[in-house]
């Protein structure tokens, strides 16, 4: 039976919930990372770009509370390459809670209008976000995502099926709390599949991208800047007055 894509609200995007539950949340959106395909299929993504570099500079979008973007700098610096990330997250609670200060740059900004200036970034990542976007909302994202990109865009995310939403919405090992099997099934509700993410690139203005699925239920989409068309593929970002944890302008 076909699974239909459904935009809902998630609880963690508006900090709703005490603290406790909150922070609860972030420590099983890390534990569904660190277990089920964000960290390793997120490292293999970056591989994939990094050969022969023994340095990048890159942005996650998304970060949350940064742990991923930690994870993944060690891993990237026990092969010999030093990788220099800013995480952006759209809540300071967010990133603090992580503690992501010690060799990241916490930025606390609205994802559609990334604080930087035109190609900052080597490569930028996002791992579990892209979902929450919808229409047009989804295209600008993708399009503000490439701006700040000099090479490519690596996005991480979860595959629609009725499998991983009964599995994340009923199976208490991952997710401990009400909040995260809320959002982990409106997550999988709202996710998309191969061919609907092949068609959001392309309607973007994208043409040299690729879909494939990364572990079972998660699927990259991997834009590389050559295959931009045109100026509307990538709308200009504002240019930065700082780089914290601020909130953006």
């Amino acid at each position: 039976m076909r699974m239909h894509r459904v935009p809902t609200l998630e609880l963690l995007d508006n900090d709703l919930g005490s603290p406790a539950e909150v922070q609860l949340q972030l420590d099983d959106l890390w534990r569904i990372n660190r277990w089920l395909g964000g960290v390793s299929s997120s490292l293999h993504l970056l591989l994939r770009f990094l050969a022969g570099r023994r340095s990048v500079r890159v942005l996650e979008v998304g970060a949350g509370d940064a742990r991923l973007a930690g994870r993944l700098r060690l891993m990237l610096q026990r092969r010999g390459i030093e990788a220099d990330f800013f995480v952006l997250d759209r809540r300071h609670s967010h990133l603090l809670s992580g503690q992501p200060a010690r060799n990241l740059h916490p930025v606390a900004a609205d994802a559609l209008a990334l604080p930087f200036r035109r190609e900052s970034f080597d490569v930028v990542t996002c791992n579990l976000l892209f979902h929450h976007f919808s229409g047009d909302d989804a295209l600008r994202f993708l399009r503000s995502l490439a701006a700040v990109s000099r090479d490519a865009v690596l996005i991480n995310d979860l595959e629609r099926h009725w499998l991983p939403y009964l599995f994340i919405r009923f199976t208490p090992w991952f997710t401990r709390n009400w909040m995260s099997r809320h959002d982990g099934a409106a997550s999988v509700r709202q996710a998309y599949t191969r061919p609907e993410l092949a068609q959001l690139a392309a309607s973007a203005g994208f043409t040299d991208f690729e879909v494939c699925r990364l572990v079972p239920f998660r699927l990259s989409l991997i834009v590389r800047k050559s295959g931009q068309v045109g100026e509307e593929a990538a709308t200009a970002s504002r240019t930065p007055t700082s780089i914290g944890l601020t909130e953006a302008p």
